[in-house]
């Protein structure tokens, strides 16, 4: 079928609200043409889990109060990230729109193109990851924040990861969203981990060496241009109508309800029992 792009750029929100959006475009696409496309940041920070980890597991509560961290799980899979200081993407479609692939690699690297091309926009090469890291295969991986544990087909710039994604597919529709740090601020993470002071150290200065951000790359490229910058990558990759739409206020009261729904609250914000995870 003949599909669009809508591109939504969203002021800072909360956690609650960020991920309530995603599960709301999921939810709306079913059926639908278009290819939602969503650039986001998050206040107050946060950090997002992965579909299946505990908070109790991944972190201590005592220092996300501290500094003002508040936390959520994700619908996709993965390891914990700090949003701080970063952009965060989500591209939403229905599964029948075939331009976007079949399984959830092909998905990957299309919308690593996307990337690729809007950041080289901004004269950054880069490279797509061609094997899975073996820190992931590695005993210690349950705790690794996602900066350090690189798949296939994520972003690099010599070496070093610079964009960290997950992707969640239902039986009609596909999630996949990824956080670019703009500054450092993403490597504090250990610090809200349950980890000895050895071993918070230690993925620290992984972090330094294994990941990268924008401003390491480049300090004068704003948020803005790089946004702009991603547009012009889908754009350019998908080849479609395309168009700039923010949200509505029947989206906006939707959403709200949403984030406010019992069901969200269970699934998302709380943890589940031994065993269970969120439907």
């Amino acid at each position: 079928m003949s599909h669009s792009l809508r591109f939504i750029i969203d002021p800072p929100r909360s956690a609650f609200f960020n991920m309530a959006a995603d599960l709301f475009l999921m939810q709306q696409c079913s059926a639908s043409p278009v290819i939602t496309v969503r650039f986001y940041s998050w206040k107050p920070p946060a950090i997002t889990l992965g579909r299946l980890q505990r908070s109790y597991e991944q972190l201590v509560e005592e220092h996300l109060q501290r500094d003002g961290i508040t936390w959520i799980r994700r619908p996709t899979g993965g390891r914990a990230v700090l949003h701080r200081e970063d952009l965060t993407y989500s591209c939403i479609f229905s599964r029948s729109i075939a331009a976007m692939g079949s399984g959830v690699a092909d998905t990957y690297a299309i919308i690593t193109r996307c990337l690729v091309e809007g950041l080289a926009e901004c004269g950054i090469a880069l490279s797509a990851q061609e094997r899975s890291s073996p820190l992931i295969k590695s005993g210690r991986s349950v705790k690794l924040p996602c900066f350090l544990a690189p798949n296939r087909n994520e972003i690099m710039v010599n070496g070093r990861k610079l964009i960290g994604s997950a992707q969640y597919r239902s039986s009609d529709s596909v999630l996949q969203h990824g956080s670019l740090p703009l500054t450092d601020a993403y490597r504090r993470l250990p610090y809200y981990m349950p980890l000895s002071d050895d071993e918070r150290l230690r993925q620290q200065e992984q972090l330094k060496q294994k990941s990268i951000a924008l401003a390491e790359i480049n300090p004068r490229l704003s948020g803005h241009e790089i946004i702009e910058a991603l547009i012009q990558g889908f754009r350019g990759i998908l080849s479609c109508p395309h168009y700039r739409s923010d949200w509505n206020s029947e989206e906006l009261d939707a959403i709200g309800h949403l984030a406010s729904s019992d069901i969200f609250q269970r699934q998302w914000l709380q943890d589940y029992p031994s065993g269970a995870a969120p439907e």
